[in-house]
């Protein structure tokens, strides 16, 4: 079987898409909403079910804020329906079905074995630029990842991280803060190349490459790039 994937947008429109996984998190989320707000823009909010349960009125605030909310799953643990029982709570706050669906650390073998995956409205987002926040700490690197990133340009989908799937509240607190440091300098750059920044319903999508249960974890952005490179020699 092969199965969509969404990695970047069209490169013709001087747009991107900041995107955010692992919430909601107070107050970190809400730490992002005020830095969203002053500058004046919408962003994608891959939420978790497990945090959408327990913190309703956070992303009640995204709704209210005019951002959008996708589905990352619920636990970002077990395979089996897990972005089903994810999307259960997530509806139900937001009272529509979630059409943009991220899976959790590229795992598309567990995703792609949930329901929701697979119905026709349902669209799967990857990216093609990861500022790695859930692993680096220091705001400059953050901020290096995105505006240095060689892939950085018209279209692209920008992978950012408000959360952490972990129940250890200190780490949900902890990991995010060189991600608010590094966002202001983020949106600024983005600026200066004359890139908006947009949600991903804002964005026409690419042509999605395609994932089969051989490709491994970075195969998708490899194709990515290939599909490009055919479409520019044609």
């Amino acid at each position: 079987m092969e199965y969509p994937v969404y990695i970047h947008g069209l490169r013709t429109a001087p747009k991107v898409a900041l995107t955010f996984d692992d919430g909601p998190n107070p107050p970190r989320t809400e730490q992002v909403l005020e830095i969203l707000a002053e500058a004046h823009i919408r962003a994608t909010f891959f939420v978790m079910g497990k945090w959408a349960e327990r913190f309703p009125r956070t992303v009640e605030r995204l709704l209210a804020a005019g951002h959008l909310v996708g589905n990352h799953g619920y636990s970002g643990q077990r395979p089996l329906g897990d972005y089903d029982e994810a999307e259960a709570v997530i509806s139900h706050i937001t009272g529509k079905p979630s059409r943009y669906l991220r899976s959790h650390t590229y795992n598309h073998a567990a995703y792609f074995q949930s329901e929701v995956s697979r119905l026709p409205g349902s669209l799967t987002i990857g990216l093609d630029i990861d500022a790695d926040d859930w692993d680096e700490s220091d705001p400059e690197a953050i901020t290096r990842n995105v505006l240095d990133h060689p892939r950085l340009g018209p279209g692209a989908i920008i992978n950012l991280h408000d959360g952490a799937e972990y129940e250890d509240p200190s780490v949900r607190l902890v990991r995010p803060l060189g991600t608010l440091v590094a966002l202001p300098r983020i949106i600024a750059g983005l600026r200066d190349r004359n890139l908006a920044c947009v949600a991903l319903d804002e964005m026409e999508l690419a042509p999605p490459v395609t994932w089969t249960w051989n490709d491994g974890t970075h195969d998708l952005v490899l194709k990515a790039d290939a599909q490009e490179r055919a479409a520019a020699a044609r």
